[in-house]
């Protein structure tokens, strides 16, 4: 494999020691969404203590006492797309909003009032989002799992005891059912694609407890892969850690191109390794996002948590 670009490595974030804009940039977001909260819940690579300014995504969770109306959610959709215009960050917000109902009560995929992630944003604003149709979300099995797990708690009570427990398969369903189509994406979005299949690895090796964050899936991957697919997991944490700033274009890949044939392999290594997703086949579904159970998701829209 060719040698890539070794990026020194920028400062790994919590919220305990972020920079002062990113924590304004969060606690603000809690008014501009302007519905009530009962709590409000970061989870993510800031909860875990790897958030990295150049590449990172704001992760969060707030819950409500009772139902929106359509108006309100709509309300709420459109000021967390204009909240997110101004962040000082090119990495954007994914929040999504729940009842008390909603957290306290298991389903899968979990229904929600309102979700806002880049991937949403000129539909949002354009006014194309039925705000009335039903809602749910498989990822919220994965986020509720993260936040009662390692999660920070903004405003209210702690997470264990609003969200539900989520039940180990439909856990692993969150993270597996896109496999496919991530590794199928390797070469327009490498670092993600690799870091996120060996968290996926990680989990499926770990037992019940496992719930790692990127960096420490690819920690477990470099002293579990066979050593020809260790390269590229380096290269992948390099460029995830990467303090060199990027373009929004050049996000993905972080403004390199990569070695195909590596990805190849890795991929192919990943998904038997992976085996069956509890929904089926790893991956053989279409990749999931929240989205209205009445409506299309946007169409030619990438995976919308790309450095969680």
């Amino acid at each position: 494999m060719p040698d890539l670009p070794d990026h020194p490595p920028d400062r790994p974030q919590s919220w305990a020691d972020c920079d002062p804009d990113i924590r304004d940039h969060v606690t603000g977001t809690l008014d501009a969404a302007g519905v009530p909260l009962l709590g409000a819940y970061l989870h993510g690579s800031l909860a875990m203590g790897c958030y990295h300014r150049a590449k990172s995504d704001l992760d969060l969770l707030l819950v409500t006492p009772g139902p929106l109306t359509g108006a309100q959610r709509a309300s709420a959709a459109r000021a967390l797309a204009l909240r997110s215009a101004g962040r000082p960050v090119l990495g954007d917000l994914e929040v999504s909003v729940l009842t008390r109902e909603q957290a306290a009560a298991h389903e899968h995929p979990r229904p929600y009032e309102v979700h806002y992630s880049s991937a949403w944003t000129e539909d949002i604003l354009a006014g194309r989002v039925d705000h009335d149709a039903p809602r749910a979300d498989p990822d919220l099995a994965a986020h509720i799992t993260v936040v009662r797990e390692r999660g920070v708690t903004l405003l209210g009570p702690p997470a264990g005891s609003v969200f539900a427990p989520v039940p180990r398969d439909d856990y692993l369903a969150a993270i597996t059912d896109d496999l496919a189509w991530a590794v199928e994406r390797l070469p327009q979005s490498p670092y993600y694609g690799v870091l996120n299949a060996c968290r996926v690895l990680a989990v499926l090796d770990g037992g019940p407890a496992t719930v790692p964050s990127k960096e420490e899936g690819a920690a477990w991957a470099l002293g579990e892969l066979p050593h020809a697919l260790r390269p590229i997991v380096r290269q992948a944490l390099s460029c995830y850690r990467s303090a060199r700033p990027v373009s929004a274009q050049d996000r993905e890949t972080d403004g390199h191109a990569w070695d195909e044939d590596a990805l190849r392999a890795f991929g192919t290594y990943v998904l038997r390794r992976a085996g069956p997703s509890p929904h089926g086949q790893a991956g053989a579904v279409a990749p999931s996002v929240a989205v209205p159970v009445a409506d299309e998701r946007p169409r030619g829209l990438a995976r919308r948590h790309q450095a969680e």
